[in-house]
């Protein structure tokens, strides 16, 4: 038996997943019809390495992108049948190219920008994480991010430069994406293989979510076959999904549901008062949070994924 535990996804975006590796990975898993069981979750620690993503199969469990493609193909399910030699070259290459170009800006405006990460990014995992994960997972991750874009540049104080050559990578990239795309409905050949699995994770995660730095999202809007691309794909694929969204988005107004405000706002102070006093007895609040990520513990770190693809020669 095949699972692939996962970060859960928001309705309200229409999203399977809010996580760039969990919709990497469910992705690969619906274009090659494997008979994986996928289990959505908000709680890593309940997963089985304490991680999410992970792909738990009779080898053992994966976290890795790579892994899990590895294995499937080994069981006879692959998106990548239909490429040719020089395509799987190409598709090595256009790994790279998200990497290096798109994956930095994705990481800042979902991690660091200040506005995105307190009002949307912050907001999810605190309110979908379990007490008392969510009062250090989200800051973990945050510092981490912060630390990784910091050593990409030799000004970091300057936010305005940093942010402005983030978006100009990302938008390159993204044009790119385009031309490539064109007006097929796949980018290799007649159904979706690898590279689509992975682009479709970061052009997912950058349209459909409002983060409060539309650049990118206008970017790819401004693409029809882009945004033609992510939606069809969720239809076909992740079809209840799409359903959610539209769902979400007919919800009542705020004239439909008088008071809600308060409500919200009173149930939210006396849960929060509830959790802090239980965090002071058990002794759970702390001064120190503790290191943030090393490299090497990103959850979100592909230098791995992209050389043993490189060395598959898929």
């Amino acid at each position: 038996m095949m699972e692939l535990h996962v970060w859960e996804g928001e309705a309200k975006y229409g999203l399977p997943s809010m996580d760039l590796k969990s919709l990497q990975m469910m992705a690969y898993v619906k274009f090659s019809g494997a008979p994986v069981t996928i289990i959505k979750s908000s709680n890593p620690f309940k997963s089985p390495t304490g991680k999410l993503p992970v792909f738990k199969c009779t080898e053992g469990a994966f976290s890795e992108f790579s892994e899990v493609t590895t294995f499937l193909r080994k069981q006879n399910f692959s998106c990548d049948y239909e490429l040719s030699a020089r395509q799987c070259s190409e598709v090595v290459a256009y790994e790279q190219l998200m990497l290096e170009k798109l994956y930095p800006a994705l990481i800042y405006l979902w991690w660091v920008e200040p506005k995105s990460y307190y009002e949307v990014t912050h907001k999810w995992f605190f309110s979908n994480m379990p007490f008392p994960h969510k009062f250090w997972y989200p800051r973990r991750y945050h510092q981490g991010y912060c630390d990784l874009i910091n050593s990409m540049f030799d000004d970091p104080d300057d936010s305005q430069l940093v942010e402005t050559e983030l978006h100009k990578q990302a938008q390159e990239c993204l044009t790119m994406l385009s031309n490539r795309l064109g007006d097929r409905e796949y980018f290799f050949g007649r159904t979706p293989s690898t590279i689509d699995a992975v682009i479709f994770s970061y052009l997912a995660l950058l349209l459909k979510v409002d983060l409060k730095v539309p650049v990118l999202q206008n970017h790819i809007k401004a693409c029809p076959n882009l945004s033609r691309f992510v939606s069809k794909a969720i239809q076909r694929f992740f079809p209840s999904e799409g359903l959610r969204g539209a769902g979400s988005r007919e919800s009542p107004g705020k004239d439909d549901m008088p008071h809600k405000g308060r409500n919200l706002l009173l149930s939210g102070l006396v849960a929060l008062s509830a959790m802090f006093g239980y965090a002071i007895a058990a002794g759970l609040v702390q001064v120190d949070m503790g290191e943030p990520p090393t490299e090497e513990e990103y959850d979100y770190e592909y230098d791995d994924y992209n050389n043993e693809e490189g060395s598959s020669g898929e």
